[in-house]
């Protein structure tokens, strides 16, 4: 994988880019929807997205046939779509307390136990990355207001291959594109943007948090909290960057 172009940043007015139109992420909004919403866990409903390993994220409409997956109101808190009527979420970390060896100082975010529980979405992109072509990718993420935790390390990973994991856990794989900042701001939406140049041949675009990037996880309360940082997800796009 190429090193980023761009230092990643978590707010889109300090990444100022001209890009090309032509967005490579189809239903980048989860606008379009196969179904009613009528659960969580349902991000399968967007047209083209699913989970990635057994931690199945959610969609959030207007339309939905349970409060818990409506919008703006929700399970999570109430916040309006960056645009359209629908948007996506996931757990970026979620933490039960056990003991492990990253709440032990070994700072190993891949040890088993729940507390490293996240979930994951991809989408194929509508063609490969070409070898050298530099791409802007870039979606709106917003913590949501029931959250106790915030994260940094949030992104999108550009793969060759489908991801696909029989597990819970955080991926391996190493972000393009990452919050280098924790994500704190309850219900408001931020981007998380930045450039890359391809290897070539990547065509599936996978959002979530990723520790090789670098991972921090805060509190935002005193005392007892719900012990997760939940985010919701809109506005997705790569974009190839005019030269």
């Amino acid at each position: 994988m190429r090193a980023p172009l761009h230092p990643v940043l978590a707010l889109s007015f300090l990444v100022p880019m001209t890009t090309d139109a032509q967005n490579l992420v189809p239903n980048g909004g989860f606008e379009v929807v196969k179904g009613k919403v009528s659960a969580l866990d349902q991000i399968g409903r967007a047209e083209g997205w699913s989970a990635v390993t057994l931690g199945y994220a959610d969609l959030f409409t207007r339309e939905a046939g349970t409060p818990d997956a409506s919008v703006p109101a929700n399970l999570y808190g109430s916040l309006e779509p960056a645009d359209g009527d629908r948007y996506a979420g996931l757990f970026a970390w979620k933490d039960d307390g056990r003991f492990n060896a990253y709440e032990e100082g070994r700072q190993d975010p891949f040890a088993t136990g729940w507390n490293v529980y996240a979930e994951y979405i991809r989408i194929e992109l509508t063609r490969p990355l070409i070898e050298g072509e530099v791409v802007q990718v870039r979606f709106k993420a917003a913590l949501a207001p029931m959250s106790d935790r915030a994260v940094s390390g949030l992104g999108a990973y550009c793969s060759p291959v489908v991801l696909q994991g029989n597990h819970r856990r955080f991926l391996q794989e190493k972000a393009q594109v990452a919050s280098s900042v924790v994500l704190d701001r309850r219900g408001e939406w931020v981007d998380v943007s930045g450039t890359f140049e391809a290897d070539g041949g990547e065509r599936h675009l996978v959002i979530g948090t990723f520790p090789y990037v670098g991972f921090e996880a805060t509190r935002l309360v005193e005392g007892p909290d719900n012990k997760f940082a939940y985010y919701y997800i809109d506005a997705v796009s790569v974009e190839p960057v005019i030269n």
